[in-house]
């Protein structure tokens, strides 16, 4: 059983608690501070510097090393569909 999970645009832990909302392009943590902000393929973080970006199925970090990949994060986070946005969710909550 996965430790995460998605329920529309939050994503709790396995206690039910609330880590993350996706609201647009941004990602909010449980107190509503900006984590990152999507744009394109890339990932960026509260400082707009680049933290990651998605080329297919695989994740890299802002070195563009390979840092997992889109089935990897639906084993590691119920209900995941994949794309940029739950790719950054996992690499700033889960990973």
């Amino acid at each position: 059983m996965a430790n995460f999970k998605m329920k529309g645009n939050d994503l709790f832990d396995s206690h039910l608690h609330k880590l993350a909302t996706i609201k647009g392009d941004s990602i909010y943590d449980s107190h509503l501070h900006k984590m990152a902000t999507i744009k394109g393929n890339d990932i960026y973080d509260s400082h707009l510097h680049k933290i990651g970006t998605v080329k297919g199925s695989d994740i890299y970090d802002s070195h563009l090393h390979k840092i997992g990949s889109i089935d990897k994060i639906k084993k590691e986070i119920d209900g995941a569909m994949g794309g940029v946005t739950v790719a950054a969710l996992w690499l700033l909550f889960v990973r």
